[in-house]
């Protein structure tokens, strides 16, 4: 998903949501940014991982994934072809560093991941957890589409509650950091954030209602 949104500072804000996975996605996007050419990236993985998947680009090496990982990328491989770490995260740092463009992570760091991890997800939603996983193996997703099958997958995890709430804390993490940087660097007149699909229309909503040309003057402080 796609959504161009002008700010009332005057810079323009491009939001690219995308199927985390998928390689036709990194193209789709690789081409966005090239069209739109943004000064400023923002991204929704935590400001630390950016060092590391810049890191990753010289010195590629095996990544350990999760059995939920492990399942998600089979299910998704049916939509086309992926890949690990995912397009989406690797085509904004390969465009940052070859037009030496500011890019961020704007997701919560992993210490604030892990308290909010530990204060939501209690031992009663691990068990559900670990219960559900053998379900979803089980499951025969439906949908026709890489982004229905997100949302389908987005159901049946956030149906452990505890999950669901770290999720919630996440976007609320995303939408103020992002807001941040914009607010920090008002120079940058073209910004583009790429999210994982499922942040992605909430953000666009969020992002409107406060922050649009479209409402009443209120500046980015």
């Amino acid at each position: 998903m796609i959504d161009e949104i002008r700010l009332q500072d005057g810079a323009e804000l491009l939001v690219f949501g995308g199927v985390k996975g998928l390689i036709s996605e990194g193209d789709r996007l690789q081409d966005k940014l090239q069209a739109f050419r943004p000064d400023l990236i923002l991204v929704s993985i935590p400001e630390e991982s950016i060092e590391a998947l810049e890191k990753f680009m010289e010195d590629p090496y095996e990544i350990t994934l999760s059995d939920y990982e492990l399942i998600y990328g089979t299910v998704l491989s049916e939509y086309g072809e992926v890949m690990v770490p995912p397009p989406i995260y690797m085509e904004p740092i390969k465009y940052a560093r070859h037009f030496a463009v500011d890019i961020h992570g704007i997701d919560m760091e992993e210490e604030e991941y892990s308290r909010i991890y530990t204060e939501n997800v209690h031992a009663f939603d691990l068990v559900r957890h670990s219960v559900r996983k053998r379900l979803i193996m089980r499951h025969t997703f439906k949908s026709e589409t890489a982004e229905g099958f997100v949302e389908e997958w987005n159901l049946l995890i956030n149906k452990v509650r505890g999950l669901s709430r770290v999720d919630e804390e996440r976007l609320v993490s995303i939408e103020k950091n992002a807001v941040a940087y914009i607010s920090k660097n008002k120079e940058k007149k073209r910004v583009a954030v790429v999210l994982d699909y499922e942040f992605h229309k909430n953000f666009v909503a969020f992002m409107k209602e406060n922050f649009s040309a479209d409402q009443s003057p209120e500046a980015l402080e």
